[in-house]
């Protein structure tokens, strides 16, 4: 395997924010929620790290992101559920690093050939052989090693399809980011806020995250005729809200990594950049109201599902008023 610094080349740049809000200030989360969210992460990160160990290609800076995120929405879960959850966060970073060339160094064919390679394991493990060394392989092999928990899940039977397909969203929104980011890079064409945004939602790894939760957690059937597409407007308004954040803080990482994002594509239309920070903001706001009303009319099997992702809703955009989620030693 290749060397690479383990907390990624563009772990460094962060960005500041350049206005203030209110949810940054006096975030409505009780204490003593937070010191269980706090002993629990504790608990949890010398089993992650010694499972990070069998695939050493996966950033050792991700794991108390990935940690923090598992037990934030699902507090009241055991020990190995926390655990399995917490790796599936650990393959939205890990894929979204092999894709945009903070680990390995891929020429775009093998990586749109990487990532069908994902895909087809996702849908079945054993299809194919990750025994290679290199970053991309050693991905590969972490994917093989959570698919086949999931399943083996309690909710598998039900919702493993769900996540198989929000898997190969993700995946498959990764190859039409890169030809975007191609074009861009060549003569500085920029998609329409529209095409980033309808993309972005499914690489930024949120609906794959929280539909992996369904299988491991299995909620009982519904007979409910809605509630798939309650579920699919949940997961696209829970990718949104913290789309729009991310971009908030990771713009100048966008930057470095020759990029662009919402922020970048509202600066372009003429928005001034501080505008632009509000303008997101505040559209993450509505994404969250909007999950709010979706989740409470989810059927009664799927309700605490429902209330983990507004909970996560809450915590992801408190945590980006105050810092950048992906590094979350930094101060804000």
């Amino acid at each position: 395997m290749s060397t690479h610094r383990p907390e990624g080349r563009h772990f460094g740049v962060v960005r500041e924010l350049k206005n203030q809000y209110a949810e940054a200030q006096s975030p409505d989360i009780p204490k003593e929620h937070l010191e269980r969210i706090q002993a629990r992460v504790k608990e949890l990160l010398p089993a992650l790290m010694a499972w990070r160990e069998r695939f050493p290609a996966i950033l050792a800076s991700r794991l108390k992101p990935a940690t923090l995120g598992s037990v934030a929405g699902h507090p009241d879960v055991t020990f190995e559920q926390h655990l399995l959850i917490a790796k599936t966060g650990l393959l939205v970073f890990a894929v979204d690093d092999i894709a945009d060339g903070e680990i390995g160094s891929l020429e775009d064919a093998q990586l749109q050939a990487a990532l069908e390679r994902y895909v087809e394991t996702a849908r079945a493990p054993d299809s194919q052989d990750w025994r290679g060394t290199d970053e991309a392989s050693v991905v590969g092999a972490a994917v093989q090693d959570v698919a086949r928990q999931l399943h083996a899940a309690a909710g598998a039977r039900r919702y493993l399809a769900l996540w198989q397909e929000h898997f190969r969203r993700m995946c498959s929104g990764h190859l039409t980011e890169l030809r975007d980011k191609r074009r861009y890079q060549q003569d500085g064409a920029l998609p329409s806020l529209e095409h980033y945004l309808d993309v972005s939602r499914w690489t930024c790894g949120a609906p794959m995250y929280h539909s992996a939760a369904l299988v491991v957690l299995g909620p009982e059937l519904s007979a409910d005729p809605l509630e798939e597409p309650r579920i699919e407007r949940a997961l696209s308004d829970m990718a949104l809200l913290s789309r729009w954040m991310n971009d908030v803080r990771s713009l100048e990482r966008e930057r470095a990594e020759g990029k662009f994002n919402s922020l970048t594509l509202l600066c372009a239309a003429g928005m001034p950049e501080a505008q632009a920070e509000r303008e997101a903001v505040e559209r993450s706001g509505k994404h969250l109201e909007s999950l709010v009303d979706v989740a409470g009319k989810l059927p009664e099997s799927l309700l605490p599902w429902g209330k983990t992702l507004v909970a996560t809703g809450h915590f992801s955009r408190m945590f980006y008023m105050q810092r950048e989620f992906h590094h979350p030693e930094s101060s804000g």
